[in-house]
């Protein structure tokens, strides 16, 4: 059974109607941004719709949660709930009376019919046909009844769904990504179009709306493949065009399963409270089921030039944390420095000295994954160490160099910058080169003395994140236990 088809010379109008029934998983971003980028490489339209007709799971603040995620990943809408537009309201609760309308025409014109079974009986015929290894299928009861006998129960404040008339057949999806796809009508169930309460169901209220606000392609995942079938029939009863469909594929977990909580982080706003870039979610996302070859690395504005639907691949996508964490390393390493100290000092404790900030941002930013584990990498030399063992003993026998490398310190600025700091360390070198002193000896101690560790950022780093008196204390701990300054070495004196 073919259905109507859209005009190609039409502007495309796309949308994302997300559910305020939970935070945006990853998955979901990945549709929106197909969405986006479809709409803008066709210089169409970007429509956000809210579905929020599970009153009793939707809520303001999820909703509100989905459209920060959505500003945050940059994925700007051209008509929606916050911004207007010729086609609302975006809000699907706020749309009912015109899902009643549609429903109202298709009881008239005998597509669909009203249904009196209570969820009880309906319940016990699913559990039925699971156990006999069926899908489950209403029996369609309710459509042998009298007229006479509907209007009766009906004006007697009866509660009846109204279900639709799915005609006996074939439907041929036609997708962009999978080619023809086809599903025998004796596999769908007649699907509730409006529930008793007066509230459309997901699939009559999705293809009234699309209906209604124009959407020419309909992009998202395959598991509404099935969806698709039913709504395609529900486009055709109500007379609209059929929306171009383009299914791409789920996103899986290393297991092979379906992405959920037990991989770790699925929502975006997870990945954004553990630092990563935006840039790169999207990077990432976009290259999930879509091969650039060896381009990797691609901003939006290249990946809005280069989108395709055809180009998507039908075949599920593993998600791989290993090769977000190396696309978000790379967009650290080609920020501008300023940029990356700006963000690398919005993770640091509050109050850190902005000398300090900038150097620990140079110091880190080789190795930088992402920007939440900036905390724990500046608390290595931030906090003050305390030293025993092995540690303690190595300091203990450098007492001399480390007494010198005060004294050199005590004297510079309050502020090293790096530069300084290693004109400072080729100093100290200097001086130990004169006394027959290794590198090593000067340098592992001092580094022991100041971050309590034998590996670490490099030491012209670390002395430029610390201030003078700051670093001349952690010296005076090492050498005497106490940072009160007590009678020190001598210079001349050897170990």
């Amino acid at each position: 059974m073919l259905g109507h088809t859209i005009n190609l010379m039409s502007r495309v109008r796309v949308r994302f109607a997300p559910s305020p029934t939970g935070t945006l998983h990853i998955g979901s971003a990945r549709t929106a941004l197909y969405n986006y980028l479809f709409a803008r490489h066709n210089g169409g339209a970007f429509v956000l719709r809210i579905d929020d007709t599970d009153a009793s799971r939707s809520q303001a603040a999820l909703e509100e949660s989905i459209l920060a995620d959505l500003r945050w990943l940059g994925l700007a809408w051209d008509e929606g709930p916050d911004t207007g537009g010729s086609s609302g309201p975006y809000r699907q609760s706020e749309r009912l009376e015109r899902h009643r309308a549609a429903a109202a025409d298709l009881l008239e014109r005998d597509l669909a019919y009203h249904c009196f079974c209570p969820e009880e009986r309906l319940e016990e015929q699913r559990r039925e046909a699971l156990a006999a290894g069926l899908p489950p299928r209403y029996d369609r009861r309710c459509l042998a009844l009298p007229q006479d006998e509907v209007r009766r129960r009906l004006d007697d404040g009866e509660p009846a769904a109204v279900r639709f008339k799915v005609p006996a057949g074939e439907v041929v999806v036609d997708d962009l990504i999978r080619g023809r796809v086809v599903i025998g009508t004796d596999a769908l169930s007649d699907p509730i179009i409006v529930r008793s309460d007066g509230v459309g169901g997901y699939n009559f209220a999705t293809v009234v709306d699309d209906r209604d606000m124009g959407i020419t392609h309909v992009i998202r995942g395959d598991d509404h493949l099935t969806n698709t079938a039913r709504q395609q029939l529900l486009f055709e009863a109500l007379g609209g065009p059929v929306p171009r469909w383009a299914h791409h594929s789920m996103v899986l977990g290393p297991d092979g399963g379906k992405l959920s909580k037990r991989h770790g982080a699925t929502a975006v706003g997870d990945y954004r409270d553990l630092g990563y870039l935006p840039e790169a979610i999207v990077n990432y996302l976009a290259l999930l089921g879509w091969s650039h070859g060896e381009d990797e690395v691609l901003e939006l504005d290249r990946l809005v030039r280069d989108f395709a639907l055809e180009k998507l691949s039908p075949s599920p996508a593993v998600f791989d944390l290993a090769k977000l964490d190396w696309l978000d390393h790379e967009r650290i390493m080609a920020l501008a420095p300023e940029e990356h100290e700006r963000r690398f000092a919005e993770w640091l404790a509050a109050g850190t000295p902005p000398q300090a900030a900038a150097a620990l941002a140079a110091a880190f930013q080789p190795s930088l994954v992402r920007y939440g584990d900036a905390g724990a990498l500046a608390a290595v030399v931030l906090e003050r160490p305390v030293l025993a063992g092995t540690l303690a003993r190595t300091v203990t026998a450098a007492a001399v160099q480390l007494a010198r490398i005060r004294e050199m310190r005590e004297a510079a600025p309050e502020w090293l910058t790096p530069a300084g700091a290693r004109d400072l360390l080729a100093a100290y070198r200097a001086w130990g080169k004169e006394l027959g002193v290794a590198a090593r000896d000067l340098l592992m101690p001092l580094r022991i003395a100041l971050t309590g560790s034998e590996h670490g950022p490099e030491l012209p780093f670390v002395l430029a994140a610390l201030a003078r008196d700051e670093t001349v204390i952690r010296l005076d701990i090492s050498l005497t236990g106490n940072a009160a300054g007590e009678p020190m070495p001598t210079p001349g004196d050897r170990p």
